[in-house]
């Protein structure tokens, strides 16, 4: 088509009302687009993060963080956050204060990749939900609020014991 007959079109179309067919269509339409916009952009990123590791939004409150803050006081070396993003993280070992607030779906294999990465010296410092299998060295906070700090030379202690007392 070319400018004439757009505009020809146009004034013909002006005036008109929508009428329920002409409203289903538009909303058909804007809905296609957008599921085609989803499908295009978003949907490749959430392929490869498996269903079991995706976990809702739901923000720190302020106390919340400020409990965190209390049990990284006073620590030196670098510090990350986990909790957003996919989880993909190649290099742990030169990380010594590592903040996870994360669903209780996702602890199991982090717990693994703690114990295989992080050095000694690490404190992990859980907020929302501890790690099930984790003995914490500290705490602060209640309810929703609290917050859980493992030690890692502790949390090694502790698996290498238990590992020792179990039948094999």
């Amino acid at each position: 088509m070319d400018a004439e007959e757009l505009e020809e079109l146009a004034r013909r179309l002006q005036g008109r009302a929508l009428g329920g067919w002409g409203l289903l269509q538009l909303a058909a339409g804007t809905g296609l687009a957008a599921y085609a916009v989803w499908a295009a952009v978003l949907m490749p990123g959430f392929r490869r993060v498996p269903l079991r590791l995706q976990v809702p939004y739901v923000p720190s409150s302020t106390q919340q963080v400020a409990n965190v803050m209390v049990l990284l006081e006073g620590r030196s070396g670098k510090t990350v956050d986990l909790g957003s993003g996919d989880g993909r993280l190649v290099n742990l070992s030169d990380c010594y204060n590592v903040t996870v607030f994360l669903a209780p779906s996702v602890k199991p294999p982090l717990a693994a990749k703690f114990l295989a990465e992080l050095p000694d010296e690490a404190r992990v410092v859980a907020g929302r939900f501890p790690f099930p299998s984790w003995t914490p060295t500290s705490t602060v906070g209640k309810g929703l609020d609290q917050v859980w700090a493992y030690d890692m030379k502790e949390v090694r202690q502790a698996a290498q014991t238990s590992a020792e007392g179990s039948p094999v």
